[in-house]
């Protein structure tokens, strides 16, 4: 079955979370930007010309690194990350080893994208899916851009701090040339299939069950065409 659907590894981010939002809208606390250098020394946030480096360097004050980011201003973040889901956007970014912007090879509009993380501290076998959409637009990259996905505007889906940990991404994904390794390695996505695709859909139906995003759960599913 072809793969067209995508599921993307981003760096955690706590920015914006309160009881409704995981995250990923707005600028990390000061205890993950201090662990996305630290500890994980993540490229972007270690990178010298990163507003959060400059605020952990001392160099800006909490009040400038403020200005890096806006829920409104759609080219103001201090990384992809912190305006994932105020855009609904996922963009593959630049290889700051050499410069060269990452392309999308596969997955194809109008069938799901998932999103993934883990928190600090928690092992691969967690990783959780914070959110999932139909892809309306994907762009593959170029020598000049690099690739991304934009989000449908109505088929989109977010789930809460208190819904993340039953949407365990290993519980639904395998790996397919080995399908008991829960391993994602390097690389920024992987792809998987509609059969796959259906089967995050129906899980996003029980975590949503009891809740005011019930019934669009379920609409989700049955709107799926790839059913």
């Amino acid at each position: 079955m072809k793969n067209s659907c995508i599921a993307f590894k981003l760096n955690y981010c706590d920015g914006g979370q309160d009881e409704d939002h995981f995250g990923f809208y707005g600028i990390c606390s000061d205890a993950i930007i201090k662990y996305n250098i630290e500890t994980k020394k993540r490229a972007w946030c270690s990178y010298d010309d990163c507003a959060c480096k400059k605020y952990f360097d001392g160099k800006i004050s909490p009040e400038e690194l403020e200005t890096f980011w806006s829920p409104d201003d759609t080219d103001c973040y201090t990384c992809y990350e912190s305006a994932l889901l105020r855009d609904w956007f996922v963009e593959a970014g630049t290889d700051l080893d050499d410069g060269k912007p990452r392309p999308i090879r596969g997955g194809e509009e109008n069938h799901l994208c998932v999103l993934t993380t883990v928190r600090p501290n928690m092992p691969e076998s967690d990783r959780i899916v914070f959110a999932m959409f139909i892809m309306h637009e994907i762009f593959s990259g170029n020598d000049e851009e690099s690739g991304f996905v934009r989000a449908d505007d109505y088929w989109r889906l977010e789930f809460h701090p208190s819904e993340v940990h039953k949407m365990k991404f290993w519980d639904v994904y395998r790996n397919p040339r080995a399908p008991q390794r829960i391993q994602w390695s390097t690389g920024l996505f992987r792809y998987f299939d509609d059969a796959t695709a259906v089967k995050f859909l129906e899980r996003s139906v029980e975590v949503k069950r009891g809740t005011s995003e019930e019934d669009f759960a379920k609409e989700f599913l049955k709107h799926y065409p790839y059913r």
